[in-house]
C-alpha cells in the first residue's frame, strides 16, 4: 500500500521525550548518514535504514514518515549546529586581526559538515532542492540584524541596512553553490579567504 504525501505533516510522528527514544531517533540519524556516505541518496530507503539502525519498520515510522523526513532531520540539526557557531563568533570580543574572527565564522560555516562530506552535501542539497522554507533565512535574518544595529559588533561600525542585507546574502549563494556543486570547487581554504576579504572590504568601505 503507498504512502500519503507527507504534506504538511509533522517530520516525526512522535516526540522522542524519553532517553531511550532519544536514543533511537540518533540511531536512525546515524544510519541514514552512514547509508549515503557508502552507497549515495538513492540507496537510502526506509528498508535500508532500519536495517542499517537495527530497528524494525514499524520503530522508524513511530518517528519519521518516509525518507524526506530522516533528510529534512538531518539537515535541521546541522543548521542548527552551525548557526550557533556563526552567531558565537560574531559575537566574540574583536581581536587585533579584524579579519580573523571572520575567517573563524566563515571556516565554521563550510566546515559543518565533518569529515563526511559526500552525506552532508547530499542532505544539504536535497533540502536546498525540495523547495519548502528556505533553512538559511533564519541565520541570515539574524546575522543582518547583528550587523547592522548600533553597537551590535563589537569593534565594528553598524553596517547600513542595504550593506548587511546584499553582503550575507552573497555569502548564502557561496555556501549554497560550495554544498550543492558536484563539480570540482575550489580549496575551502581558499575560498574562506576570499569571502573574508568580502567582508573586510564592506566594512572599510562602510
Amino acid at each position: 500500500m503507498s504512502k500519503k504525501p507527507i504534506g504538511n505533516k509533522p517530520l516525526a510522528r512522535r516526540l522522542p521525550r524519553q532517553a531511550r527514544a532519544l536514543e533511537k531517533v540518533e540511531l536512525i540519524l546515524e544510519a541514514a548518514i552512514r547509508l549515503l556516505e557508502s552507497d549515495g541518496i538513492e540507496a537510502l530507503t526506509t528498508n535500508a535504514l532500519a536495517e542499517k539502525a537495527g530497528v524494525s519498520i514499524g520503530t522508524l515510522y513511530q518517528y519519521f514518515p518516509d525518507k524526506n523526513a530522516v533528510l529534512a532531520a538531518i539537515a535541521d540539526r546541522e543548521m542548527t549546529a552551525m548557526s550557533g557557531k556563526i552567531i558565537e563568533g560574531v559575537k566574540a570580543p574583536p581581536s587585533a586581526d579584524p579579519g580573523a574572527r571572520i575567517r573563524a565564522i566563515l571556516h565554521a560555516v563550510l566546515s559543518t559538515y565533518g569529515g563526511r562530506h559526500r552525506a552532508h552535501r547530499m542532505v544539504m542539497a536535497h533540502a536546498m532542492s525540495r523547495g519548502g522554507p528556505n533553512r538559511l533565512g533564519p541565520l541570515f535574518q539574524q546575522l543582518i540584524e547583528l550587523s547592522a544595529g548600533p553597537g551590535a559588533i563589537p569593534g565594528q561600525a553598524p553596517l547600513s541596512r542595504a550593506d548587511a542585507f546584499v553582503l550575507t546574502h552573497a555569502i548564502a549563494g557561496v555556501i549554497r553553490t560550495f554544498v550543492a556543486q558536484n563539480g570540482p570547487l575550489p580549496p575551502r581554504d581558499e575560498v574562506e579567504q576570499s569571502l573574508t576579504r568580502l567582508v573586510l572590504g564592506f566594512m572599510q568601505a562602510g
